[in-house]
């Protein structure tokens, strides 16, 4: 069995022992803390044990501040693998305690703090400097100095832009107005360097242009209104510069202090993040911030204990393939404690952990993916291990790309053995990798037909294997391969209702596996072999077996779909309504859109090889090229293989996985519950070697 037993266990030691008790769990790893209260049968004249959690926030708070602010000016350079998915840091006890003991993090922190002062207000000042240049180049041609706007006493002078075609207008809004004058004014000059350079302003080139208009200050508000009625848009210009020129030029010299300013911060944080070795001060951190996580964890399964005044209770769960050691490391360190061991109720939510030989360890991942059993429940993990890399095989059916493939996973696989997620990932791929290579041979595609004589010259060795080992070719003999494919569809199907049966004999539910196992195998079964009619002869007695498997497996869940129905006409109907998949656990409707779903595993492998075939003759055609013919035959034949590779390798991947997700679990499994977590200082953000890896 794949779920692990767990038992539940609570430990009753003297008060001042706690910590340590804590300490003790923690750096075996093997318990997951509960609420003690809720594991108790009846209340107990105990109190919550209460700690405060600030500390630890106040260092991580600190620490995510100067990984932040290392980001800003050097974000972390991932490498292909990392760039899929977030590796731990593998580290050790030892180079823990070094960063504890020589990492001087609050003068670090004293020292990016300032940093980060200096680097705040250089970009707050850099957005206003930028803002005002903004603001002033599309007047920055003006020669006058702006003073003399705002100097008048009784007149108002203001500056915008209006289409040529309502100058004329300007005459009927002079006529109303005792004085108003105008003019119309083209941009003269250029400042600033290549980069800041002003031609012609932009609004000049959309039928517009630049006007300055002049009016005694008692009508501003008639004039305002004429003028935007005739599509006037006014230019505020700052009232605090007097030559637009020099201030830009001024405004300039300031933006270029504080990018300086900037570039000496980003000089200053480099050697924090290098260390004596490239990365190393961004690894202390993050060696600094999964201590503190594991300290504040400690801290909040603490909450979860109870004390009294000479008494400390706690309580969790233990997989019972660890409880010999568990209860040895309390016996010996914890001598005057008390152990109390007892089975998960069956009203607890209970966590799960999953046990896997090594060689079937990596399907567990997909299960992770869907949702974890729940406890009292089995796992789906044993029994999609060969339909899973069957289906992979099929859709991803070439004996090239899955050498290819099974390279690249044994070469990842390797790398990846302290990473336990992503080692599953690439083992996956390491083994559908050879079933692509199983299949890929027994359909004779080897990168599609290069292997044929016009490619490679008679004789080669691809030719010769592919003769030796082809037993179906998929693209002539296409109908075979797609019954081959239902019939695939209905076997998962099939093992899909008995995994069903089985998970209802586990919890003794005999109507259950009988309505929803037997009743619909026979259903189906029946089904299948009258179904046999339509495609040709077939002797009677299959006919008729067929037939009455079929009335008395339909009869059978008429009968018992049901059974959950209180009224008893509508157990009858609801029965009848299940055969074709409205209710009930299943369908007929259900079974034959769930078996044609397997088509894709036939339309994938033909999309791989065809996609290759076109490659080779594209790279066919421009090897007729003289000179270069040969180079161009390796460049397309290499790009091309290696899109087909990598686009089919994904649609092999997803849809193998949707086959198993909708068409194999929507027969009998639910998952959803937690996963066992043990409290220890491995995370997905930090792992300790341990001495035996």
């Amino acid at each position: 069995m794949a779920i692990d037993f767990l038992k539940k266990v609570t430990v009753i030691i003297p008060k001042e022992n706690s910590f340590r008790l804590l300490q003790s769990i923690n750096n075996l790893g093997m318990m997951e803390i509960i609420d003690t209260r809720d594991s108790l049968d009846e209340d107990v004249p105990f109190d919550r044990y209460e700690t405060s959690t600030e500390e630890a926030d106040s260092y991580l708070h600190k620490i995510d501040f100067i990984l932040n602010f290392m980001n800003i000016f050097y974000p972390r350079k991932e490498s292909f693998l990392k760039s899929l998915t977030p590796l731990p840091i593998v580290t050790s006890t030892e180079e823990i305690d070094k960063v504890l003991n020589k990492y001087e993090f609050e003068k670090h922190y004293l020292f990016v703090s300032e940093l980060d002062d200096v680097y705040r207000s250089s970009e707050r000042l850099i957005n206003e400097i930028a803002a005002e240049i903004d603001e002033l180049k599309p007047i920055s041609d003006i020669s006058f100095d702006l003073k003399d706007l705002f100097s008048t006493t009784h007149i108002d002078i203001i500056m915008g832009y209006m289409p040529k075609k309502h100058l004329i207008d300007l005459k009927h809004v002079a006529d109303t107005l005792e004085r108003f004058a105008w003019e119309e004014f083209e941009p003269e000059v250029t400042v600033g360097n290549d980069k800041d350079h002003i031609s012609k302003d932009k609004k000049h080139n959309d039928g517009r242009t630049r006007m300055l208009f002049a009016f005694l200050k008692r009508d501003a508000e008639v004039v305002r209104k004429a003028l935007s009625d005739i599509g006037f848009e006014e230019i505020q210009p700052p009232k605090n510069v007097e030559n637009i020129v020099d201030r830009i030029q001024e405004l300039g010299l300031s933006l270029e202090k504080q990018r300086k300013q900037i570039t000496d911060v980003a000089e200053k944080i480099k050697p924090l993040i290098d260390g004596q070795h490239e990365e190393e001060g961004r690894r202390h951190l993050q060696i600094l911030k999964a201590y503190w996580t594991n300290i504040r964890n400690r801290q909040i399964a603490a909450n979860k204990a109870l004390h009294g005044k000479w008494l400390y209770i706690l309580a969790g769960y233990v997989r019972v393939k660890d409880l010999d050691t568990f209860i040895a490391m309390i016996e010996k360190e914890f001598p005057e404690s008390v152990l109390k061991l007892e089975d998960p109720s069956l009203e607890e939510d209970v966590p799960v952990s999953i046990s896997l030989p090594y060689l079937l360890r990596p399907i567990k991942l997909l299960t992770e993916m869907f949702g974890l059993p729940y406890y009292r429940e089995f796992d789906p993990t044993p029994f999609m291990q060969l339909n899973f890399y069957i289906f992979f095989g099929i859709c991803f059916s070439d004996v090239g790309y899955g050498t290819m493939l099974t390279l690249m996973g044994t070469c990842l696989a390797y790398k990846t053995k302290p990473y336990s997620g992503v080692n599953n990932l690439v083992r996956i791929l390491l083994y559908s990798g050879i079933s692509s290579i199983i299949f890929g041979a027994l359909t004779g595609s080897w990168f599609g037909d290069l292997h044929k004589p016009e490619y490679l010259g008679h004789g080669n060795i691809l030719h010769l294997l592919q003769q030796r080992f082809i037993v179906l070719n998929p693209m002539d003999k296409t109908i075979l391969a797609l019954i081959i494919a239902l019939g695939l569809g209905v076997l998962n199907q099939f093992l899909g209702i008995t995994l069903k049966m089985y998970g209802a004999l586990r919890k003794k539910d005999f109507l259950g596996a009988f309505s929803d196992g037997i009743c619909w195998v026979a259903t189906l079964s029946g089904l299948l072999m009258m179904t046999g009619k339509v495609f040709g002869e077939i002797p009677h007695k299959i006919f008729y077996t067929g037939l009455w498997l079929f009335v008395g497996g339909a009869i059978g869940l008429i009968f018992t779909q049901g059974r959950f129905i209180k009224n008893p006409l509508g157990k009858i109907a609801g029965g009848v309504v299940s055969l074709y998949g409205i209710v009930g656990s299943y369908g007929i409707t259900a079974f034959i859109g769930d078996t044609l779903s397997y088509c894709r595993l036939l339309a994938l492998g033909l999309t791989t090889s065809i996609i290759a075939v076109a490659f080779n003759l594209m790279a066919g055609i421009v090897r007729e090229v003289p000179y270069v013919g040969m180079v161009l035959f390796i460049v397309v034949l290499f790009i091309g293989h290696m899109f087909n590779f990598l686009i089919s390798a994904l649609g092999a991947f997803v849809h193998s996985m949707r086959l198993i997700f909708v068409e194999f679990f929507g027969r009998f499994y639910e998952g959803g519950t937690r996963p066992f977590q043990p409290l220890g200082f491995d995370s997905a953000m930090c792992v300790v070697k341990k001495e035996n890896d």
